[in-house]
């Protein structure tokens, strides 16, 4: 009996065995004939990728050239409109943030060889001989040329990465200089293509990678499996109907996990996620690419209280709103920002009726949010650039209605109650007539309007074309030029007048020219003599002086012995200090001679004036304490280097603390500040001394000049000092200022432009 079970088991196995052997060789069969038939598929899918990604590069790499062909449009017209309003460099830098450097084309051609702004200068005269408005140079910098009608040319330098777009995905942008139109494979991979810029000796290129097998070709290729598969099922179900359900249930549940892992693949690459509200239960069900988007790790099952603390505070209540209002308005449909604000999410879902669930999906449009917010900025900073021109500027479309304008338009055309967006240009016209009360063409060259308006101001009205058919409309004010204009044929008038009474008085103007000859002899022999007088008087006086500066030194050490009685030294320093002092005075006058002479010169190099300053306060500083005085000095760090004679400033704080120490009190302050005001240095001598009456002021800073306080307290000195200071810095391109109050003290400061020594430490850097 066992060994007829034994049999029995045997001959089912034997039976069960051989169906599914003959089922494994047909298996083998149809998948070899699959993968074939797959193999060949995936050829012909990655052929029809390589076209269809060789023919859209171009397409992509055009929308490119269009983008930054329209970016030095943009910067092409701020140069004109920043020249036409007589803009400076850094008012147009900052009305088109991607310039980074504005300047004429004569001061570029001049700057030394090698530099940067050199290069760019070159570069631009190059466009302009070919009538091109743009290029690159060897630095990779973009220039943008402007030549206007009259006047000198200017030209833009931009980095030519800010005129890129941002790019997404595996692609990589350039601009390269030279007109390129081509397209090629680099690699199987891989494909380029260059598209000439219109505006410009340009071209954008576009290199473009991609996979050899695309999401969509591999859904294409299971797709194209499973048509395959029915009929391999059909024909495998006629050897056994059990393993063809099997078989059939086991590649539904393998399509199944196929086709979530590419929908799982999908939701990650387009960072979304799902989500579902259970009406009954009332809880949020997240998947996990959702909950990634939230903050948290994995899936997530939430009521609608924890949900919302996922929710930033900004945007809680409006969320909830929105979840609310669902019965009502049938979907949902909400951005809001996660907790911490830095991802944007998009909130949709539609109810499922039949499961009684609400199914939706969560997409990150963070850089969509933040797109839109550039875009907001940008026009922002347009707006707020147009309204801060002060003539009137007004944006047409294509059939001359009115949908841009600024505060200047509606003021000086009288516009302000009428004016509204979509107004027709004629009834524009029409309404601002009232206001207009003189019209008048600019001339034969410039199809431009100049217009009176009732108040009197004359206004240039310029209209052009742009290039998607609109208009705009923009205003410059020449008030003053109108008023030249008129005055300048007044002059002319008079100027006949008085041509007509000169040619009358020929002979009394041929004897005063004959006058002026001879007191122009004269005055130049009597200075002459002056100067020739000042030089012998201050070598006479300087000799024996030295001999009793030098004897009197002699006398006060003691050299050859003690002289006796101590009031003998005490003598021998008076006549020392007072050989120094006339020696002062007669350096001071031979000073002021050869300046008033014209002889004197200054050695100009570049210096930390911090030195020579410090210097002088160093050797000052034993007669401020002889006085009991504070002398002090204070330099602002960083200071940059200025073109001066080191000899001269510290001649100049040597006067100015001098007659600070002379005028201020024992137990007063004297301050020498150094620091930058702008474009210029300032030092500054501040003493809380008696101070200057007002009307005094203007005497001061001329020769032999000296101011008593209210005291009719007299000070020793010539009045040399600040009329020397007062040339020196003038020598220097300089200028010097005093500002003083009576009983409180007095203030000199003088000022010197660091304007070239900045621009060769800009020069060199570049």
């Amino acid at each position: 009996m066992a060994r007829q079970k034994v049999k029995v088991e045997q001959s089912r196995r034997k039976t069960r065995a051989r169906p599914r052997l003959s089922l494994t060789t047909a298996l083998g069969l149809i998948i070899l004939v699959q993968g074939v038939a797959l193999g060949l598929k995936a050829f012909d899918d990655q052929q029809d990728l390589r076209a269809s990604k060789r023919a859209e590069t171009p397409v992509e790499a055009q929308a490119v050239a269009q983008n930054v062909s329209g970016k030095i449009a943009t910067a092409a017209q701020t140069l004109q409109l920043g020249y036409q309003a007589g803009w400076s460099s850094n008012q147009i830098q900052r009305a088109y943030g991607d310039i980074e450097t504005v300047a004429t084309l004569a001061d570029a051609l001049t700057a030394p060889d090698g530099s940067r702004l050199r290069v760019a200068g070159e570069r631009a005269s190059e466009l302009l001989a070919t009538g091109q408005q743009a290029g690159l140079t060897a630095n990779n910098d973009l220039i943008i040329v402007h030549d206007p009608d009259s006047g000198s040319s200017h030209l833009a330098i931009a980095s030519a990465n800010s005129f890129l777009p941002a790019i997404r995905g595996e692609r990589t942008l350039s601009i390269v200089d030279g007109q390129r139109s081509d397209t090629q494979l680099l690699s199987p991979t891989q494909a380029m293509a260059c598209v000439p810029v219109s505006r410009g000796a340009l071209s954008v290129c576009m290199s473009k990678s991609f996979t050899l097998m695309s999401r969509s070709a591999m859904i294409d290729l299971l797709v194209y499996a499973l048509l395959l598969l029915g009929p391999s099922l059909a024909i495998l179900g006629l050897f056994r109907l059990f393993e063809q359900n099997r078989l059939s249930s086991e590649a539904f549940e393998g399509e199944a996990t196929r086709a979530g892992r590419i929908l799982k693949t999908v939701l990650h690459q387009s960072k979304a996620g799902f989500w579902s509200l259970n009406e009954k239960t009332a809880m949020y069900q997240f998947s996990a690419e959702a909950g990634r988007l939230l903050g948290a790790d994995g899936e997530l099952q939430l009521s609608q209280r924890e949900f919302l603390r996922l929710v930033h505070e900004d945007h809680v209540e409006a969320v909830e709103q929105a979840l609310e209002n669902l019965p009502e308005r049938g979907f949902v449909q909400q951005v809001f920002a996660n907790k911490t604000k830095t991802v944007w999410l998009d909130l949709r879902a539609q109810p499922d009726e039949d499961g009684g669930a609400l199914n939706g999906i969560l997409h990150d449009v963070t850089e969509t949010k933040l797109a839109l917010a550039r875009t907001r900025q940008a026009e922002n900073r347009l707006k707020s650039a147009l309204e801060g021109y002060s003539g009137p500027f007004a944006l047409w479309d294509a059939r001359k209605r009115l949908i841009y304008w600024n505060r200047a338009f509606q003021r000086v055309f009288g516009l302000e109650p009428t004016v509204r967006a979509g107004m027709g240009y004629d009834t524009v016209m029409l309404s601002q007539a009232a206001n207009v009360i003189d019209r008048r063409p600019s001339d034969d060259h410039d199809p431009a309007d100049i217009v009176k308006i009732r108040d009197g101001e004359w206004f240039k009205i310029v209209e052009r074309t742009t290039q998607s058919g609109g208009m705009i409309t923009l205003g410059m004010d020449v008030s003053s030029d109108v008023r030249n204009e008129v005055e300048l044929t007044k002059q002319q008038g008079r100027l006949r007048k008085l041509v007509a009474e000169l040619e009358r008085s020929e002979t009394t103007a041929a004897e005063l020219t004959r006058k002026l000859k001879e007191e122009k002899v004269n005055a130049e022999r009597s200075a002459n003599s002056k100067s020739a007088f000042l030089a012998n008087m201050s070598h006479e006086l300087r000799t024996p002086l030295n001999a009793i500066n030098g004897f009197s030194e002699i006398l006060i050490e003691e050299m050859y012995g003690p002289l006796g009685d101590e009031r003998y030294k005490t003598y021998a320093q008076d006549i020392l200090d007072s050989g120094k002092h006339l020696l002062e005075m007669i350096t001071d006058i031979l000073d002021m001679a050869k300046i008033e002479a014209g002889k004197m010169t200054v050695d100009l190099q570049p210096i930390d004036i911090v030195d020579p300053v410090d210097a002088a306060v160093r050797m000052i500083r034993r007669r401020a304490e002889d006085k009991n005085i504070s002398l002090q000095m204070v330099a602002n760090p960083d200071l940059p280097m200025v073109e001066a004679d080191h000899r001269a400033i510290r001649q100049m704080i040597l006067n100015l603390v001098s007659n600070a120490l002379k005028f201020t009190d024992p137990g007063g302050e004297v301050r020498v500040t150094v620091d930058q005001k702008e474009s210029e240095l300032r030092v500054s001598v501040r003493d809380n001394g008696i101070g200057i009456p007002p009307d005094a002021l203007p005497r001061l800073a001329q020769p032999f000049e000296q101011v008593s306080d209210t005291r009719d307290r007299n000070y020793d000195g010539t009045g040399l000092g600040l009329a020397l200071t007062k040339s020196f810095a003038e020598m220097h391109g300089g200028r010097l200022t005093i500002a003083s109050k009576p009983g409180r003290g007095t203030q000199v400061s003088f000022y010197l432009p660091v304007a070239q020594a900045q621009s060769a430490s800009e020069t060199s850097v570049a």
